[in-house]
């Protein structure tokens, strides 16, 4: 890894904690379907290394401050599952939640996971973390180490003044990626019998639902779809930004240039098309307002005829949103569909390889008793099967079992009292997993080959991704949630029709002089130094 990066400001490092540290992708847990893990009461591979039995009477147990997972609510003091790690590798765990207050008062955990190479970054430069030996991450986890190498640039992302500062998780089949739900049985209402596919098809729809009573209630009430003025993943109108070749806020390659989606001219193009549908009533008044779960809710209660969904939630006859849908007006038909190709491809906002990461208290780097267990503790959560189902699934037949009846392999399902996430955190099931840490072979024995054909069809990864792999810019803390505030602004206000189209070149103009054209100069050179192949 050969890499140069400059550590970030002190007025970064504010604005960047102001924001959030521990945000992270939702569905990025261990428990998506794409590193579904395999039996706890099977026996653990020969081949994969992992110590299966680390009990040492005659030792003192080591003592692990572990930061729970970052998606829990709160800590659940000696659940099963911690009980089960303490007796496994002779340790004894205090468990935390993660917090910038809790890091800002000096509680720093010997291990914990992070969202984003901004979150590395900021807790890096607090002093925060140990930095790692990657020749010691090819010791200790060589089975991980040899799949993570193929997605080597992740490394990248989380190395600052050439040093190391986090395990980067990786996952490359994203059920989280986003395409196209329809209303089927509106599309029939409405006389269309081809879902549609490309952008001009997709316009014809959308007005169909909002002027032709798809729902023969003889009402006015419909709109063809919605979506959000944020800047996060779950907008909804990303597919049709990536039918112009863009996503706001991404950074793009482009002629060997790094450009920022929020200021090419494409988005104006897409802007355009968003404003006209505004204008004509296909387009939900609501949508400056409107989030992931209420345009959601508004599919539900027949307002609109399309969302972008995640392909886990929409493109199999059990998943979550179609199951939804049918409980609530079981005449409804769905259907999924790819994201419409316009003028520039097709494409919705898309994570790329990126996970989750691992990173090592400061502390840590003086105890190598300590970072010894934890690499113990760390390989067998990456190779180990008992410790990846126990942390992430719990027991076999009392938990979770295989969703097909006898079944030594492939999707798995929550058993009745554990469906819900908080009924199983309550049991220390993910409080204690390390999410993507898996290594590919238990990805590929313990997922679901159904939805994992359904996002190599859905899925328009990898076009719409970011350049440098959502890596935190030195100037980031400086202008980028001031930009992205901008951007926001602007685009509300075009598409509702406040101000005019032509006033995105005055917002081009503004997000250059605020910052825009610093960021810009330092995308070009990381990319330039990291990612150019």
């Amino acid at each position: 890894m050969h890499m140069r990066r400059k550590t970030i400001s002190k007025a970064a490092l504010a604005a960047i904690v102001a924001a959030g540290l521990l945000a992270g992708c939702s569905s990025n847990s261990n428990n998506t379907t794409n590193n579904k893990t395999p039996d706890p009461g099977a026996s653990p591979s020969a081949s994969s290394g992992a110590t299966t039995e680390t009990k040492e009477t005659n030792s003192k147990p080591v003592e692990i401050t572990w930061g729970i997972h970052f998606q829990a609510a709160g800590v659940v003091e000696n659940s099963p599952v911690q009980k089960w790690l303490e007796e496994k590798f002779n340790v004894k765990i205090k468990p935390v939640k993660v917090t910038d207050a809790s890091i800002a008062s000096g509680d720093i955990p010997d291990i914990f996971m992070l969202g984003d190479p901004a979150n590395v970054s900021a807790y890096q430069n607090q002093g925060v973390l140990m930095s790692i030996d990657p020749n010691m991450l090819k010791e200790k986890m060589p089975e991980y180490s040899a799949d993570i190498e193929k997605n080597s640039k992740l490394f990248q992302t989380v190395t600052f003044n050439d040093q190391l500062w986090a395990i980067p998780m990786f996952i490359d089949l994203k059920p989280y990626d986003l395409a196209m739900l329809w209303r089927k049985d509106w599309l029939d209402n409405v006389g269309i019998t081809k879902v549609p596919q490309t952008l001009d098809e997709f316009e014809q729809a959308v007005y169909a639902f909002a002027q032709k009573d798809p729902d023969k209630n003889g009402k006015p009430d419909t709109y063809g779809l919605t979506g959000t003025a944020t800047s996060t993943w779950s907008s909804g109108f990303y597919s049709i930004f990536g039918a112009f070749g863009v996503e706001p806020t991404m950074w793009q390659e482009k002629n060997g240039e790094i450009v920022n989606g929020s200021v090419m001219p494409e988005t104006k193009e897409a802007l355009a098309k968003l404003r006209q549908w505004y204008a004509d009533g296909v387009i939900d008044p609501e949508f400056i307002t409107d989030t992931q779960d209420s345009y959601r809710k508004k599919l539900y209660n027949n307002r609109i005829g399309v969302i972008e969904e995640q392909i886990a939630k929409g493109a199999l006859p059990d998943s979550g949103t179609v199951t939804e849908m049918k409980s609530l007006n079981p005449d409804s038909d769905l259907v999924f569909a790819k994201n419409p190709k316009g003028p520039g491809g097709d494409g919705s906002w898309d994570w790329g390889v990126k996970s989750n990461f691992v990173v090592i208290g400061s502390k840590v780097k003086d105890q190598p008793e300590k970072l010894e267990k934890l690499f113990e503790i760390l390989r067998a959560e990456s190779t180990d099967e008992e410790t990846i189902n126990m942390t992430s699934l719990g027991v076999k037949g009392t938990h979770w079992d295989f969703a097909e009846s006898g079944a030594a392999a492939g999707a798995t399902k929550f058993l009745t009292s554990f469906e819900k996430q908080e009924q199983r955190d309550q049991e220390g099931i993910r409080l204690f997993s390390l999410g993507n840490i898996t290594t590919q072979a238990y990805r590929e024995k313990y997922s679901n080959p159904k939805l994992n054909e359904a996002i190599k069809t859905y899925s328009s990864a990898p076009n719409r991704t970011d350049a440098l792999l959502f890596s935190v810019l030195p100037s980031d803390g400086k202008y980028k949630s001031d930009l992205t505030s901008l951007m926001q602004k602007y685009f509300a206000q075009i598409i509702s029709g406040e101000i005019p189209l032509d006033d995105f070149d005055k917002f081009v103009s503004e997000w250059k002089a605020r910052g825009g054209d610093e960021l810009t100069k330092e995308a070009n050179e990381m990319y330039q130094a990291q990612f150019k192949n």
